[in-house]
């Protein structure tokens, strides 16, 4: 018999097998990071904006069976809560349930209650950047996917659930031992009519991107024009290690960044700007002492994503971000 209770205090190793569990079986994927207690505690259970009644676990007689992780969107100013705003930004089941009645389509039944009793007037399965507050990197890259199209269970269990997909994201990879700079006609003439300033910077601009996003090292790269040093594009990237231990055994000794933001003046789109500054940032990261993978998680159809494509990433896999307003 399936039951559904909150969160208790004894529950972190329950958590932590079925993350393994789910882990374990996406092995060739590398679709998630192995999870370790330490992570657990400091960047899920010991977030602020975290309410414990937001964590559910599903049982089969005593044995858990998976669980789901509720939260809210932070505010328009990003230093609260829009309790209007409900998200499911994790939903774990064991394998070996996959095909048993229901216990993700349950678990998704008792996530959207805990969010409505509180005020949500819309709920997103997966969490939309900006505002993924967990889980942020825990797929590798640094954003939040949504939820692995390859999870034919769990995506199905939010069809049935009446969601539809607010939007696909893309999951791409790049090995630095595949550097190759594209010299142009066009890109060669930038190395003398642009500076590029390449620094090490903070991501957190409000209470919810220091909770959220401070597990990991900041960069930007800001092209600007030699006469006037005006910005007409910026690249961000961060070097995302939820576990570094656990993330070096999982990419074999090798560092991962994570490609985070990429803007370009309207005046310059379409110019190489955007593939001229990504490869002096990867050039610069391949100075560095580590070798790095670099990871991205884009929003299908955006310009990241069809640049991405263009420079032959490959892609790992894809995400769905689910919405359903009530």
């Amino acid at each position: 018999m399936l039951t559904i209770r909150s969160f208790c205090n004894e529950d972190p190793p329950r958590l932590l097998r079925l993350w393994h569990s789910m882990q374990r079986s996406r092995e060739e994927q590398f679709s998630l990071v192995p999870l370790s207690f330490n992570t657990l505690q400091t960047q899920i259970l010991g977030l602020p904006m975290l309410d414990t009644r937001s964590i559910m676990l599903a049982f089969d007689g005593v044995v858990p069976v998976g669980y789901i992780h509720t939260t809210f969107a932070p505010d328009k100013d990003g230093y609260s809560l829009d309790y209007t705003t409900g998200q499911i930004c994790f939903l774990c089941v064991d394998p070996d349930y996959y095909d048993a009645s229901g216990v993700a389509a349950e678990l998704i039944r008792a996530g959207e209650d805990y969010l409505i009793d509180l005020g949500a007037q819309q709920i997103f399965g997966g969490s939309p950047p900006p505002s993924a507050p967990f889980y942020t990197g825990f797929y590798g890259g640094g954003a939040a996917v949504g939820f692995l199209c390859s999870d034919r269970a769990i995506i199905n269990a939010f069809s049935v659930a009446n969601y539809q997909i607010y939007q696909k994201t893309a999951w791409f990879h790049f090995d630095l031992q595949a550097l190759a700079t594209a010299i142009t006609e066009e890109t060669i003439g930038y190395y003398t009519d642009l500076e590029v300033e390449i620094r090490e910077t903070s991501s957190a601009k409000t209470w919810w991107d220091g909770c959220a996003l401070s597990n990991g090292i900041w960069f930007d790269a800001t092209a600007y024009l030699t006469q006037g040093k005006r910005p007409i594009a910026r690249l961000r990237m961060r070097i995302a290690y939820p576990d570094s231990e656990t993330l070096l055994k999982m990419y074999g000794g090798t560092w991962l960044a994570s490609l985070m933001e990429l803007r370009v003046h309207p005046d310059y789109i379409g110019k190489g700007i955007a593939l001229f500054l990504l490869g002096e940032l990867i050039q610069y990261l391949a100075t560095q002492n580590q070798h790095f993978h670099i990871e991205a998680h884009v929003t299908e159809g955006s310009p990241l994503f069809e640049l991405l494509r263009n420079q032959m990433w490959q892609e790992r896999d894809s995400g769905c971000i689910f919405v359903k307003t009530l």
